[in-house]
């Protein structure tokens, strides 16, 4: 990973308490499920923690403290948010739900290797004779490239609303029939993706540092004749697919195979860091103050980068996408392995 990771006693980690202990656990214990062991990046060591974790100490503390290791991370990490937003929609085109979410075409495949393709080369359009080649952007599907194809799984009335959808990954619809449907991610165009916050500063909407997802949403909701060209300049595109409703008090189920839980599962860079992995994070958060807390990896995203590197999930609906839109904040790592394990 890096730098010297330096190991700390659990009685030392601010804000440390039984609660903690008891969370880490049932975290960790989420990913024992044999089918959720079976999904791609789970951390190796989860097939051979369990019997470690069932030798049950006279505390939560003293089972953490007898399964694991507590490794300091030297980086100073950085902390985002993410959150499942609330949008209303219709499950077919009318007034004004115009805007459609998509689900993965069947022509879309992951691939690989990059195979000289743009972008992070791992998804790309597979044509009738075999070949593999870009897939449309952006602008060409909300230009109407998939327009016909039966791929639409609803409507939502904002462009906005879809885009934030895509960058949060997931969302709750509620729809006009009185139902409501959660999406999920379910792949991409492949083309690099862009962030748009650095676009409007670039073209001078908003100043150096100012990009925030109310910042952003409050600029286009002010200037429509900006929308289309600002999202466009993002040309990765999401596509979604339709997700069990689940426990209310969830979160949609990721890139780990079980449901977030929030303000306790991060998302990681799954090449650095295992699924599974626990990782007690230190920082100030909007409207809280001071974080301290067991996180269990959860979770992936192609902006997190390193093994210092976190999104951390709030949860659902618009209080909590008001503080996720503005977290930015560094952050202390805290890795706990099974003995015998480094960093």
């Amino acid at each position: 990973m890096g730098g010297p990771a330096v190991t700390v006693p659990i009685a030392g980690l601010p804000g440390w308490s039984e609660a903690e202990a008891e969370a880490l656990l049932s975290g960790v214990a989420r990913h024992l499920d044999p089918r959720v062991l079976e999904r791609p990046a789970q951390a190796p060591w989860l097939r051979t923690i369990g019997p470690a974790l069932a030798r049950r100490g006279r505390s939560h503390t003293e089972t953490v403290a007898d399964a694991f290791t507590v490794w300091r991370l030297p980086e100073t990490g950085l902390l985002t948010a993410y959150y499942e937003p609330v949008i209303a929609a219709s499950r077919h085109r009318t007034g004004p739900f115009q805007t459609p979410i998509y689900r993965r075409p069947q022509d879309l495949v992951r691939v690989p290797a990059r195979a000289g393709l743009p972008g992070d080369g791992t998804w790309a359009r597979r044509a009738g004779d075999g070949r593999l080649e870009p897939y449309p952007d952006r602008a060409a599907i909300r230009g109407g490239a998939l327009a016909g194809r039966g791929l639409e799984l609803a409507y939502v009335a904002d462009p906005v609303d879809a885009f934030f959808a895509q960058v949060q990954g997931s969302a709750r619809l509620s729809l006009t029939d009185g139902g409501e449907m959660r999406i999920g991610y379910h792949g991409k165009t492949g083309h690099p993706y862009t962030a748009i916050g650095r676009v409007l500063i670039d073209r001078g909407w908003l100043p150096e540092g100012g990009a925030t997802m109310q910042s952003i949403r409050a600029v286009l909701a002010a200037n429509p004749g900006i929308v289309d060209e600002t999202l466009n300049a993002n040309r990765s595109f999401v596509f979604f697919r339709e997700r069990p409703l689940g426990d209310p008090a969830l979160g949609p189920v990721a890139a780990g195979g079980v449901p977030l839980v929030p303000r306790r599962s991060l998302a990681v860079d799954r090449t650095r860091i295992g699924l599974g992995t626990p990782i007690y994070v230190e920082t100030d958060l909007p409207d809280i103050g001071s974080f301290a807390a067991a996180t269990i990896a959860e979770d992936a995203g192609s902006a997190i980068v390193g093994p210092a590197r976190g999104d951390l999930f709030i949860g659902t609906g618009d209080a909590a996408g008001d503080i996720a839109g503005r977290v930015k904040a560094a952050a202390t790592w805290t890795m706990f392995l099974p003995r015998g394990i480094a960093p």
